[in-house]
């Protein structure tokens, strides 16, 4: 094939892919559960539970938005395969082992900084007084739909797209610039905290020439400072903690 030929295909598909990441950010960030579906909420549920059913409506549209969107994108409009986005089968052992050494990090660094005041604050997400199991699976699970779709987006869709025109450093500095900018409604301390975070994301993609490790890191990440937010929160009744109030 032409080289001004193959120039011309990878900087569409750039072009589509910074576009379709865009789009599909304004459309979640302005999706909205309906007064209808919040009314049915009401009267089966009650109104306590209208904001956890709020969060779990933002992730998963953000499943849909910033994830199923691109994915169709790839497999309709875009030339290459899912493979050629970060979704192969293989991560490697040595990818593996990594991923599980600095999950530990995580956990360990997620148990003393969820314990601020800030963080408290604001996670967990959900802020009903009294958990059970039932109600942290499914939080969990949320949090893990959603970080699918935005691991695809960032590290799978968006990150490979731009390495086909620009190469790995460069699409390394775009990722985690528009990455931190992603975190600027979570506050400054969120935004600062993804450019280490998203650089450290975008080299274990690279590396395994998958998203899982990503995935994996990022899941660890925002699910162990839920668990530990509810277990450090004064306000909330664990039943499934039988200390730590």
């Amino acid at each position: 094939m032409n080289s001004s030929l193959i120039w011309k295909q990878e900087y569409s598909e750039l072009v589509i892919s910074l576009s379709v990441t865009l789009v599909c950010f304004l459309f979640y960030h302005f999706a909205g559960i309906s007064g209808r579906l919040i009314h049915k909420i009401r009267s089966r549920y009650g109104t306590n539970r209208i904001q956890e059913f709020r969060v779990y409506f933002r992730h998963i549209s953000g499943f849909m938005f910033l994830g199923a969107v691109p994915f169709l994108v790839v497999l309709i409009i875009l030339p290459g395969r899912l493979t050629d986005y970060g979704l192969g089968l293989s991560i490697g052992m040595n990818i593996l082992y990594y991923t599980v050494l600095i999950s530990a990090i995580i956990i360990i660094i997620n148990f003393f900084a969820s314990k601020s005041k800030g963080n408290l604050e604001k996670y967990p997400l959900i802020r009903t007084k009294n958990w059970n199991m039932k109600l942290l699976v499914l939080s969990s699970l949320s949090w893990i739909i959603y970080l699918i779709a935005y691991e695809f987006l960032f590290r799978g869709f968006l990150l490979f797209a731009c390495i086909h025109v620009f190469g790995i450093w460069p699409s390394i500095v775009i990722n985690v610039l528009i990455y931190s900018f992603a975190h600027i409604p979570q506050g400054i301390k969120e935004t600062a905290g993804a450019i280490p975070f998203g650089f450290l994301l975008c080299y274990f993609t690279i590396l395994s020439g998958t998203i899982w490790s990503a995935l994996i890191l990022h899941i660890v990440l925002a699910v162990s400072n839920e668990w530990f937010s509810i277990y450090n929160s004064t306000e909330i009744s664990a039943r499934f903690f039988s200390s730590g109030k």
